[in-house]
């Protein structure tokens, strides 16, 4: 039942219903108003003119001294018209038309508008202006007749009304139907559309041109619709590519959280085990200083004293990894200088197997740096380099170059933010890296070494200088084909070198 009501037949019929009982009463009661309105002013008018035109005869003829001729003058007013009710009032003499003498002469009650004390009479009076006195005619007129017009006409407004609904009702369910029509038609083949068929020609044969407008529409959206189908297929794949690309941010986040997470603990335990070395190294200096120097003892002191110090040296490397050293003053300065001074000490420990390629472009542009740490860092690189290639030789390449970062750059590097940077990449043709040791690379202690060959800290170290000035770092390494280690610092401007 609900879905027939869905219908647009059914629903201009309900629509149609609800505006004629809206203005269909509303109609009715207007019309009412006008018709009882112009009846009531016809009485009215009529018996007013007619009352008139009895006084008048009255006071134009001699009838008036004779109560006989009085009387039967009233008996004609009756007679003539609907009157029910005629007296004349003379001074001392009310006379009374014959009319009114057999039955109970009804009371007299001036009336200013129809249907007034709802008696069914309208009374007025007169006055006659006779020539030696004024006499008043009083007359009552029957307002039935009237009121009956007045119902008929109501009869009548109420059978043009509800012929006006049937037939307007008939018209819109006719006029439903050849609507839908058209519309089933274009249903049909919409539903063909959508089950593939994409060549059905929509079609329509119907003298409205709305719906040759929709049947155009529809055709344009089948020729349409493949491209768009193409559209959203490279839109599936972009989309899969996208969240490719966030999970690949996802793990890079999990990532630099898990180092940063080794960093602190790491550093507390760094600071624990440096208060424990710092009273080990004192009593140490202090024994030594008060032993003879012939001491059979002194020996294993100052054993004691260089492991001592390496353990210092291995916990500052800790604390540089977890950026929590104490830091010293840093100076704008060219790193091609720094790198340049770095290469030129490590060239001596190198063997001749490695060939040493530097290519520096761009020496004018300065960054704030700690001069020691960046030669630290690049030591630390070039070892990591050479430790690759130790077995069968090859190149090792360092160049430092200015680079310009913008956002989309950033977006799968946050650490940086768009600018001006300075980058240094050192790059070996070693063994190169798998992609399960490259996830662990920088953390502290990790090592593909033997034992005893290396602490694990050189990459972590690294790390933790790059990220300290605000700086990043990226690997890039295959097996079999060598590694790239790129290091983006940013620049600063003259004039805040100056400034510094």
């Amino acid at each position: 039942m609900a879905g027939k009501l869905n219908t647009l037949p059914a629903r201009l019929i309900l629509v149609a219903l609800l505006i004629h009982a809206v203005l269909l009463p509303v109609l009715f009661f207007a019309m009412m108003v006008i018709v009882e309105e112009s009846h009531n002013e016809t009485f009215v008018n009529q018996v007013r003119i007619y009352s008139r035109f009895l006084a008048d005869m009255l006071e134009t003829t001699d009838v008036i001294d004779s109560d006989e001729e009085v009387t039967a003058w009233l008996d004609s007013a009756i007679l003539g018209g609907d009157g029910v009710y005629a007296e004349l009032i003379d001074g001392d003499r009310r006379l009374l038309s014959s009319f009114m003498e057999s039955e109970s002469p009804a009371k007299f009650n001036e009336d200013f508008r129809f249907g007034a004390h709802g008696d069914n009479v309208y009374f007025l009076s007169v006055p006659l202006n006779l020539p030696n006195h004024d006499a008043i005619l009083r007359l009552g007129f029957d307002e039935l007749p009237t009121l009956e017009q007045i119902i008929h006409a109501r009869t009548r407004a109420l059978v043009v009304l509800a012929a006006y609904l049937i037939v307007s009702i008939v018209l819109l369910l006719v006029l439903s139907i050849l609507l839908m029509r058209p519309l089933k038609v274009l249903r049909l083949e919409s539903k063909a559309i959508a089950s593939g068929e994409y060549g059905t020609h929509l079609e329509v044969d119907s003298s409205v041109s709305e719906f040759h407008d929709l049947a155009t529409d529809l055709d344009l959206m089948r020729h349409k619709l493949v491209s768009v189908n193409e559209q959203l297929s490279r839109e599936i794949g972009e989309r899969k590519a996208a969240e490719k690309e966030q999970a690949a941010l996802e793990t890079q986040l999990r990532h630099a959280q898990r180092l940063e997470t080794i960093g602190t603990l790491a550093g507390g335990i760094a600071h624990e085990f440096n208060n424990i070395l710092l009273p080990i190294l004192l009593y140490v200096e202090l024994t030594l200083d008060d032993l003879p120097s012939d001491s059979p003892v002194r020996n294993n002191l100052i054993r004691v004293m260089d492991s001592a110090n390496r353990a210092k040296s291995l916990v500052q490397q800790i604390l540089t990894f977890s950026r929590q050293a104490g830091t010293e003053k840093r100076t704008p300065t060219r790193v091609v200088s720094v790198v340049n001074e770095t290469l030129s000490m490590l060239r001596a420990l190198l063997p001749a197997t490695i060939e040493l390629e530097r290519d520096f472009r761009d020496d004018a542009t300065n960054v704030s740096i700690e001069v020691t740490q960046v030669q630290q860092l690049v030591m630390n690189l070039c070892n990591n380099a050479y430790q690759a290639m130790q077995t069968a030789g090859g190149k090792l390449t360092v160049q430092v170059t200015n680079v310009d970062v913008d956002e989309s750059f950033t977006k799968d590097h946050p650490r940086l933010k768009p600018g001006h940077y300075v980058k240094l990449t050192v790059s070996d043709t070693g063994e190169g890296i798998d992609s399960k040791t490259m996830q662990r690379i920088f953390e502290p202690f990790f090592s593909t070494r033997g034992v005893g060959e290396g602490t694990g800290l050189g990459l972590s170290v690294v790390h933790g200088i790059t990220v300290g000035h605000g700086g990043d770092i990226i690997v890039e390494s295959q097996p079999g084909l060598g590694s790239t280690f790129t290091v983006l610092l940013p620049a600063i401007s003259d004039e805040a070198s100056e400034q510094a």
